[in-house]
């Protein structure tokens, strides 16, 4: 329905120029309102009834995802969330007031059961710092490159960097004597433009060397 997609447009407008989130937030968010758009016939959205919500909750306990298994719980809640987030100021737009209230939005919710485990944070296997250290001491370093890649593995090993931010770093936030990196958001890409301070972590001598080897090279030789 033409309408529904005004609506999202301007939900969208909304979100990223009043709210200030991020392209990739609002890529995510529209997904999820699509998605209820298309399992619930995209009737128009004036007409809401908390049946939607309630059928919604319903029907994303039996979904699949691309891999052919049950969504996981953190991905319902993202998704119900985002749907909470929309009819909540859709329930303050003008033409919507008298339709649909505030607390139907509540209604967009996973149950308590679902959503405790949604919030419990998944086992991620990570390597041991004696991994770490091996592999560190396994990477070459006769070229350019190989000091650049073992430059960055080294810095990654000191400070679990998030990858955003470890590929925007430049020169000048890596600083040897005080054996810290300074994330500043205007230059780093950090999580949700945060400043970000980080020290090297203890014990890890060689990957210190590789940094400080590659950082020399540079001022030396590149520059």
């Amino acid at each position: 329905m033409k309408k529904n997609e005004r609506i999202k447009r301007d939900f969208l407008t909304y979100r990223k120029h009043s709210r200030g989130v991020s392209d990739r937030t609002a890529d995510r968010e529209l997904a999820a309102i699509e998605k209820f758009d298309i399992w619930n016939g995209r009737k128009y959205f004036a007409k809401f009834h908390v049946d939607w919500a309630v059928g919604f909750r319903a029907y994303l306990d039996h979904a699949k995802g691309q891999t052919g298994k049950l969504l996981a719980k953190s991905t319902t809640r993202a998704t119900m969330a985002s749907l909470r987030e929309f009819f909540l100021w859709l329930s303050q737009q003008e033409g919507f007031r008298r339709r649909i209230k505030a607390a139907y939005a509540n209604y967009f919710r996973l149950s308590l059961r679902d959503e405790a485990e949604a919030r419990a944070a998944p086992e991620r296997p990570a390597p041991s710092i004696r991994q770490a250290k091996r592999s560190l001491e396994m990477m070459p370093r006769n070229t350019p490159r190989e000091m650049r890649d073992k430059a960055i593995f080294a810095l990654l090993c000191l400070t679990g960097i998030r990858v955003a931010a470890l590929t925007s770093l430049k020169f000048k936030h890596v600083d040897l004597s005080e054996k810290s990196v300074c994330q500043n958001p205007r230059e780093v890409a950090t999580k949700f433009g945060r400043k970000v301070d980080t020290f090297f972590a203890k014990g890890f001598d060689d990957a210190e060397a590789a940094l400080t080897g590659w950082l020399a090279y540079l001022d030396e030789v590149a520059f």
